[in-house]
């Protein structure tokens, strides 16, 4: 794997980043063996050398992957504040429409109960008059 180049807009996917693991892992094997030999060498110079640019690529390659970690964390964190405050703005209008709204509510049945209660009573205590 590449350094990925400066502005790309995505992470690394898992697997390139396990692609590049595993090829780093190789390289450092076949460099371990050239190092490790008994002799001193310009091989062994040479392998010595490879492994420093190896880590260095490795360094290069942390430092590009959390740098599109983070700015795609900070993009993430910005909708997600984004979200929020639509969400804020939703429940407020939700809470007024809901207001204005309950005056086309029907009553309450224990409301209906007392008006038809009063009314009885009214019923009860007016005289009846006689038709004419």
């Amino acid at each position: 794997m590449s350094t990925l180049p400066t502005g790309l807009q995505r992470s690394p996917t898992v697997q390139e980043v396990d692609a590049w693991l595993l090829a780093a892992h190789e390289r450092r094997a076949q460099l371990h063996l050239h190092a490790a030999s008994p002799l001193e060498s310009d091989e062994r110079q040479e392998a010595f050398t490879a492994m420093s640019a190896l880590l260095l690529e490795a360094f290069e390659e942390v430092r590009v992957i959390s740098e599109a970690t983070r700015e795609e964390s900070q993009g993430v964190r910005g909708e997600a504040a984004a979200l929020r405050a639509h969400n804020a703005r939703l429940r407020e209008q939700g809470a007024a429409l809901w207001h204005r709204m309950a005056q086309f509510l029907p009553p309450a049945p224990e409301e209906i109960r007392q008006a038809e209660r009063r009314m009885l009573e009214m019923f009860r205590e007016k005289p009846t008059q006689e038709p004419l």
